[in-house]
């Protein structure tokens, strides 16, 4: 069992309607690896955003769809892990081309897809998309997550007027209980204000 923080939650005991995908306990995310860190399919942060999202589970319900989630909170050696990855050569051509087909591993962080220190550290940032409730098929939000590319922005011109309508969908339900979305990826948001705003956490997810 992790050793939670005082003030963290467990998303998974909170709001178990919630589908967990938690792409980084897995290799199916764009290092191809189970990241450092994740233990388990599990998802935790900090109790006031955890709070307010499962607010927003609620009012998705109430359309028929449900929140799935990509990643939550984020050991601060997960970081340290994809900085570690990305000095190494190119070893994988199919996930370059699923994630990143664009840029090499290190334009990655110059690009501001991945940063050095994450706000998921601090326990208030969550990736996630919006899925149909009776079916699980998740909404067509234009681009897979993580994918690196100026296509995955919130307001890129490049995706469809159905694909906009999802992501503004999305937007809509999260700002309406306090989350800020990052611009350059349609699945990340922030709860704020942080009540960790300068604590980096680096327990593991078990």
């Amino acid at each position: 069992m992790a050793s939670i923080p005082k003030g963290f939650i467990s998303l998974n005991e909170l709001c178990p309607d919630m589908k967990f995908v938690m792409s980084y306990a897995t290799t199916d995310n764009f290092t191809g690896e189970v990241v450092h860190g994740y233990k388990a399919k599990k998802a935790y942060l900090s109790e006031v955003a955890a709070l307010a999202l499962c607010r927003v589970q609620k009012k998705a319900l109430e359309q028929g769809l449900v929140l799935k989630i990509f990643d939550s909170y984020r050991p601060a050696k997960a970081v340290a892990f994809f900085q570690e990855w990305a000095q190494r050569p190119e070893s994988n051509p199919t996930i370059k081309d699923i994630y990143y087909p664009l840029f090499t591993r290190l334009e990655l962080f110059e690009q501001g897809y991945i940063a050095k220190q994450s706000s998921h550290s601090r326990g208030s940032a969550v990736d996630l998309t919006l899925a149909e409730l009776k079916s699980g098929k998740s909404l067509d939000m234009g681009s897979g997550f993580d994918f690196f590319d100026d296509l995955s922005h919130t307001d890129s011109s490049k995706v469809t007027q159905e694909q906009k309508k999802n992501r503004m969908l999305l937007k809509n339900l999260m700002e309406s209980e306090g989350f800020k979305n990052f611009s350059q990826e349609w699945w990340h948001y922030s709860f704020r204000p942080e009540p960790f705003p300068d604590q980096y956490f680096d327990f593991d997810i078990d």
